[in-house]
């Protein structure tokens, strides 16, 4: 099957069954299915197909969705485009991917006007608003597109889209999926989430342009489940749609369990309804992991993954490993902070440098994976492809190590490990010191130039409401609870971390604020 076939099946077999929840409006698999198709149809009718990258700049709305399917029925390649980029970061990714055709949503408009000089490969631009501005409006381009399935058979090898890292250690790369190497993700990321059945309602963050939310959408739509839609996140609009909309399972990062679980009227609510929260795309410290316990009573699955294996998962912890390590003594709760054990067809190696494997136990090195459907490959990147592709494993780029279970623990990004005065030191690991301080809401530590040490540890730190601390006191705390060598030489004090699309802090905007002049 490919990807546009998931609405067509479930608008065959639960046609009035919702499929979409955005406010006070609810979009069932049939009217999804046949707004898809007369997006496709659009699309055929103007010779675009296989080889063409069409591009969606817009927010995360019903509309954006149907046209996800609308592109894959068409046999095009999508590209959804970060909605949170700058101008001179749109250029680069519209530049790079060369798209044919670009739909832009209401207020994109005057970005796009700018640098549609620069788009040589464009040959029409559409309004997902009115049309003003002397853009073509989709309503004028769709008039006449039959909701009719379209008469097109897409190959199941055809490149189905782009999906661009988030590139907070370098420039934006974009990973090549076919139809049948992401459908293969889509069933093992099904197979790995213990329970998952097909009434289940998810709600979560589902930004289009990132891995995370794009492919739990879709997996969404395979089982026929439903999804909630929420233009932002809120806490405690989060925790009332729980309790409205009776949601079954919550997908969320770690930063926004923590809001979640530590808003002061979080276990004011209804939240029975929850049987599962999934998490992944960071670590989730364990004081936030515990309280989440707490608030949700409900099962926990943590799925470890990129952009590169398609989110479906390079380790799961599962449900079974969480209540064993919550039912167990100080020594089995550290469970807690591992990513869990290989997927389904996955295997998991750790290696040196040099590419050799550590087979010890609990030695760090490069978590690299044999997969049944990575990537195919970085689009015009072939270096970076031949360097992340190698012999049929995914190397990952991130520092961990396994115990004698086979537990997967991450230790850190390797671009992100601090090297000071010939010692390595991971900023992950001095950050689970931070956030055991009782003052201290959130962490992150990044490594800034020192003439002597090469690099020193700096700590970026947010309170919680109505409480103090010092630099000194946090130095001195951390010096109690780990080898002195580790602790933060810099300690600043801020009142929010800056995070990417995927909820991960963005240490490379931490980076460039400390190289700015004071």
């Amino acid at each position: 099957m490919t990807i546009g076939e998931i609405l067509a099946v479930n608008a065959a077999n639960f046609p009035g069954k919702i499929a979409l929840i955005m406010g006070e409006e609810r979009l069932n698999f049939r009217e999804m299915n046949a707004a898809s198709n007369r997006m496709a149809n659009a699309l055929i009718r103007e010779g675009i197909g296989e080889g063409v990258r069409v591009a969606v700049l817009e927010k995360t709305t019903p509309r954006a969705i149907q046209m996800i399917f609308g592109v894959a029925k068409s046999g095009a390649t999508l590209v959804m485009v970060n909605n949170l980029l700058r101008p001179r970061e749109l250029e680069f990714i519209l530049q790079d991917c060369e798209p044919s055709y670009l739909f832009v949503g209401e207020g994109f408009e005057d970005q796009i006007l700018s640098l549609r000089p620069k788009l040589s490969s464009l040959r029409k631009l559409i309004s997902l608003g009115e049309g003003e501005k002397g853009i073509l409006s989709f309503a004028e381009w769709i008039e006449g597109a039959s909701s009719a399935p379209p008469d097109r058979k897409v190959q199941e090898g055809a490149l189905f889209n782009l999906l661009y890292t988030a590139g907070t250690t370098g420039v934006p790369k974009a990973a090549l999926y076919s139809h049948s190497r992401f459908w293969q993700n889509l069933l093992s990321t099904v197979i790995d989430t213990p329970g998952m059945g097909y009434n289940d309602i998810w709600l979560g963050p589902v930004p289009l342009y990132h891995i995370g939310g794009f492919a739990t959408l879709i997996r969404a739509f395979l089982m026929s489940n439903t999804v909630i839609l929420r233009d932002s996140f809120d806490p405690v609009a989060f925790l009332q749609t729980i309790e409205k909309e009776k949601a079954t399972i919550l997908y969320a990062y770690p930063t926004m369990i923590h809001a979640l679980v530590n808003h002061p009227e979080a276990e004011k609510f209804d939240l029975s309804s929850l049987r599962l929260v999934v998490y992944g795309g960071s670590a989730m410290p364990l004081a936030t992991l515990h309280k989440a316990f707490e608030v949700f009573r409900c099962n926990f699955l943590q799925r470890y993954g990129s952009t590169e294996c398609c989110g479906a998962g390079i380790s799961v912890l599962t449900p079974e490993d969480h209540r064993r390590a919550m039912g167990g003594d100080e020594k089995a709760r550290q469970l807690l902070a591992s990513a869990g054990r290989a997927t389904v067809g996955t295997v998991i190696k750790i290696v040196e440098e040099s590419g050799k494997e550590i087979t010890e136990p609990d030695i760090p090195g490069e978590i690299v994976a044999r997969l049944n459907a990575p990537m195919e490959e970085y689009w015009k990147r072939p270096e970076d492809s031949r360097e992340t592709l190698k012999d049929g494993w995914l190397y990952t780029g991130d520092i961990g190590k396994k115990d004698r279970e086979g537990f997967l623990y991450i230790i850190d990004r390797k671009k992100d490990v601090i090297i000071s005065g010939a010692r390595n030191i991971y900023p992950r690991e001095i950050e689970e010191v931070l956030h055991s301080h009782p003052a201290i809401l959130e962490a992150a530590v990044i490594g800034v130039p020192d003439e002597y040490w090469v690099e020193s540890v700096k700590a970026f730190l947010v309170l919680r409401p109505g409480k103090k601390t010092t630099e000194e006191g946090i130095i001195a705390f951390c010096k109690e609870n780990m080898a002195s060598y580790k602790k933060p030489r810099f300690v600043e004090f801020v009142p929010s971390l800056p995070k990417n699309p995927g909820g991960k802090i963005d240490k490379k905007e931490l980076k460039r604020q400390s190289a700015r002049p004071k």
